[in-house]
């Protein structure tokens, strides 16, 4: 496929512009699809993007509402594949979880793949699902029993209406998106194939990031959260997947090598991972910021630890990275913007 055009949604998040850079590293003619002229023309004019774009390999069209019936049609003329990360993220202000977070992520997703039936040159879908779309709750509920995650699991019965605050309407709206998707192929037996990615807590750079708080804003805050001293006590679960291999995962699956409509899990990849081993990686890698206040790495937070079946994974992708390469990149990021703020 590289060469040809494909669509990419949700590139003005974190971890979308970095499937961004990828696709148009590996050769790929890219689409944009975005919900603001605007947000066209700062991506064009990203340093990381601009070179590709005055090659006139980057082009943009304004989705102003996914959940519209027909929203994607003109996104989708002419491009052999689809990467679909454009779903709402967890918002604690919100007093209407279902309508904000629930019905975008669902109807966002399947209208673009209801759209995609009318253009036979559409090959593959990747779709950015998540842990939290096959996985039971361990954090809130220790209790659960542990069970092995592989990318066959699924959660049942599906979560039902009230779906509750938004981090829980979060892990409902991934749940039922894949239900949605996983039903729509097989009633509809599309002529492409879907790919689901579950990744888990993302920790890299964030190359949209241009102050240091900006990386708190992410599922970055985890690590820096330790590191800042800021978070102190708690449970997550053990489920973190690096950035740079999220991104280069999201492209390879465009590529023959994955046949069928499946599902991947991608962690990082440690056998056993300790959130508070931040505060060691802060000590001894960054010890220049700790002595200058920028890095306070006193902060605690206990790892419900999960059993991950990640084999289909590192079979067709190869191995991910370390938590501690990707809380290393993050950290690294964090101090150099601290670094260039003014009064730092």
């Amino acid at each position: 496929m590289a060469g040809e055009l494909i669509l990419i949604t949700g590139t003005t998040g974190f971890i979308g512009f970095n499937v961004l850079v990828k696709a148009l590293q590996a050769g790929y003619k890219v689409r944009i699809a975005v919900r603001r002229e605007i947000s066209i023309q700062e991506l064009k004019g990203h340093a990381l993007i601009k070179e590709f774009s005055e090659q006139g390999l980057v082009e943009g069209v304004v989705v102003p509402d996914i959940t519209a019936d027909g929203a994607y049609q003109e996104a989708l003329k002419d491009v052999v594949a689809v990467v679909h990360l454009a779903s709402p993220l967890p918002n604690p202000t919100s007093t209407d979880t279902e309508k904000d977070i629930l019905i975008p992520a669902i109807k966002g997703t399947l209208s673009i793949l209801n759209s995609a039936l009318e253009f036979p040159d559409i090959r593959r879908f990747v779709i950015t699902s998540s842990a939290v779309a096959i996985m039971t709750d361990q954090a809130a509920n220790p209790t659960i029993p542990p069970v092995t995650y592989t990318p066959s699991s699924r959660i049942t019965p599906l979560p039902k209406a009230p779906f509750g605050g938004a981090f829980e309407a979060y892990r409902d709206s991934k749940t039922l998106s894949l239900h949605a998707t996983e039903q729509f192929l097989a009633e509809k037996n599309p002529h492409f194939t879907i790919i689901n990615l579950h990744p888990g807590y993302v920790l890299g750079r964030n190359e949209l990031a241009t102050k240091a708080e900006e990386l708190l804003g992410s599922t970055n805050a985890i690590a820096l959260g330790v590191a800042l001293g800021a978070v102190k006590g708690g449970l997550r679960e053990a489920f973190t997947t690096p950035v740079t291999d999220l991104a280069r995962i999201h492209i390879e699956a465009l590529e023959d090598k994955v046949v069928g409509s499946q599902s991947f899990l991608i962690r990082t990849s440690d056998d056993k991972l300790d959130f508070n081993s931040v505060n060691d990686i802060a000590k001894t890698d960054f010890a220049d910021a700790v002595a200058e206040g920028i890095l306070t790495p006193v902060g605690s937070l206990d790892a419900v630890q999960l059993d991950v079946d990640q084999s289909a994974t590192i079979k067709l992708f190869g191995k991910p990275a370390t938590f501690r390469e990707a809380v290393t990149a993050t950290i690294h990021q964090y101090a150099e913007l601290k670094r260039k703020q003014p009064g730092a």
